[in-house]
């Protein structure tokens, strides 16, 4: 449920942002640091405060039951297992490892960073197959 609510916040701080998007950058890759930054938020708040048993819920989204909102997180969110579902083993391993910081790959840093950008990469291809680039307007 926490990932859920997560998905959730990060929607909304992208669709929140989207006047602020630089149409020459990639939508993906803008998408996915705004999600990143947001897990990360959350995993900051949840170390600087004590948690009592049963307190993991995030703070409730004012617009989260707008037919909008609903239809458009379930399809991005569809949209987004189908391109993770369609990364080579080795990328999902990055990704996961770089999104839920995890236990990254036995490989230097700065080898893992170049296997996160191939893998984003991959990603970003698999989407345009599928759902085209945004890009040109």
């Amino acid at each position: 449920m926490i990932a859920e609510d997560m998905a959730q916040q990060a929607m909304l701080k992208i669709l929140a942002r989207v006047s602020t998007f630089d149409q020459s950058a990639d939508p993906v890759a803008w998408s996915l640091t705004i999600v990143i930054n947001e897990y990360r938020s959350y995993r900051r708040k949840l170390g600087n405060r004590e948690t009592i048993q049963g307190e993991w819920t995030l703070a409730e989204p004012t617009d989260d039951d707008a037919p909008e909102a609903i239809a458009i997180r379930d399809n991005l969110r569809d949209a987004a297992r189908a391109v993770m579902g369609q990364l080579r083993p080795q990328d999902l391993e990055v990704v996961v490892a770089a999104m839920y910081e995890g236990q990254r790959p036995p490989v230097a840093a700065t080898a893992f960073r170049k296997r996160l950008q191939r893998a984003l990469a991959n990603s970003r291809a698999i989407w345009n197959k599928y759902y085209g680039d945004d890009r040109t307007g």
